[in-house]
């Protein structure tokens, strides 16, 4: 059995580390892990996706801003509107952008690891939330990680530190 933490490590780690691209300034508060296919699709497919809402910044821009908020001790800050992390069951989370999807979960506090990620009207046109539920339970079934894998609360203050409701 392994930790997260360790899971990163290696010449073919399970799991690499997103780095949510701060200049020389700040430190890291929280943490984005990424499974091998998430890592692929950020560096082969998102650099070519545009906005399917016209939002300013681009697919992945906003998944860098958002990456930079969470990896921060900034907030995250829930509103009527936007709530950038949403419990979807079985431990499965789903970080959200405008135009973007990232489903994984928490191992720990402050750690969340991502598993897959698609277009978010892509994912309400043709239904694609279960299916990508199931996936982040599979690979999180399939890692060798110490128990418990993943905190077993659909509360976001239970996952996150230094969250506040608008």
């Amino acid at each position: 059995m392994a930790t997260v933490i360790e899971l990163t490590r290696g010449a073919a780690p399970a799991l690499n580390r997103l780095n949510p691209g701060f200049d020389d300034g700040p430190q890291e508060f929280r943490c984005i892990l990424c499974s091998p296919k998430l890592t692929a699709w950020i560096q082969r497919d998102l650099p070519a996706l545009q906005s399917a809402l016209g939002v300013e910044l681009s697919p992945i821009e906003q998944l860098f801003a958002i990456a930079q908020t969470f990896c921060s001790d900034e907030p995250l800050t829930y509103g009527d509107h936007f709530k950038p992390l949403h419990c979807r069951g079985q431990g499965a989370w789903e970080l959200r952008t405008d135009d973007l999807r990232v489903f994984g979960w928490f191992p720990l506090k402050d750690h969340f690891v991502g598993v897959v990620a698609n277009d978010a009207t892509i994912i309400k046109q043709h239904g694609l939330y279960t299916g990508y539920i199931g996936e982040v339970v599979r690979f999180r079934d399939q890692l060798n990680l110490d128990e418990p894998k993943f905190i077993q609360s659909r509360e976001a203050r239970d996952v996150v530190s230094n969250y506040n409701f608008a």
